[in-house]
């Protein structure tokens, strides 16, 4: 599962109401979080998820170094990332779910990642059990507790939000006030939660022009062979310089 040994890129490259409803709590409650049955080193190999131990050493430090350099970038306080390609088949679901678990290799952080990808929703595939609904229903007023849209995932410390099953207005719903409401509540419950957003490729889509302005920091992961020099400064350009955390190449 390797990613390309230029995987990396520092943006200089790495330089270059709802609030009431949750209240903040701290590492302590952090570390004693439930966790659902976790996934086997098989399993994780098989979804091709990081952890410690893992054989591809290389494909570990990677992440590892990505999250060094976001906590950096953000001064070490909780943000909330977009991960976007230039395509479709740039491998944004894969990143996330391991950019969001090597954030939480640390036991006083937890990660959440939220799958926006309405055309090409992948980030339930990695749970044990279908969703039932998910970000689009909630934002729908399909259900009115955050709690029924969280998932445990499998992974210590990381939860996913699946998109959901209502996405026929999602343009409308990711732009609203309980969008904005949504966002701020899920970051401000724990100081140390860590929000990845997995998005469709930016410039293809609205959505994702307007996901992004909710966004803290920005990946732009580049398929392998997959992207041109005029399509990456396109992808560039759309997210902006000084929003753009960083770029990787993904060979997955």
């Amino acid at each position: 599962m390797p990613l390309s040994d230029n995987a990396l890129k520092n943006n200089n490259e790495l330089k270059s109401n709802d609030s009431s409803m949750l209240d903040t709590v701290n590492t302590n409650q952090i570390k004693e979080m439930t966790e659902a049955p976790l996934l086997s080193a098989k399993e994780l190999d098989e979804r091709k998820i990081i952890y410690p131990g893992l054989d591809d050493y290389k494909t570990l430090n990677a992440y590892r170094e990505l999250r060094t350099n976001l906590l950096n970038k953000m001064n070490h306080n909780n943000f909330i990332c977009m991960v976007t390609g230039i395509s479709q088949q740039s491998g944004t679901s894969h990143v996330s779910m391991n950019l969001a678990t090597s954030i939480a290799l640390d036991q006083g952080k937890t990660a959440l990642v939220i799958d926006c990808n309405i055309y090409k929703p992948r980030i339930a595939s990695y749970l044990k059990e279908e969703p039932t609904i998910g970000l689009t229903n909630f934002l729908a007023k399909d259900t009115d507790s955050i709690t029924d849209i969280i998932y445990p995932s499998g992974i210590p410390r990381v939860r996913v939000i699946p998109v959901g099953n209502n996405t026929i207005h999602a343009a409308e719903l990711f732009s609203s006030n309980k969008m904005q409401n949504f966002i701020n509540s899920i970051k401000n419950r724990y100081p140390d939660r860590f929000i990845i957003i997995d998005t469709p490729p930016i410039g293809l889509y609205a959505e994702t022009q307007i996901l992004a302005s909710i966004c803290d920091t920005a990946i732009l992961v580049v398929g392998y062979g997959q992207s041109n020099s005029s399509q990456v400064e396109a992808g560039i350009d759309a997210i902006g310089k000084d929003k753009l955390a960083g770029l990787i190449l993904n060979n997955q």
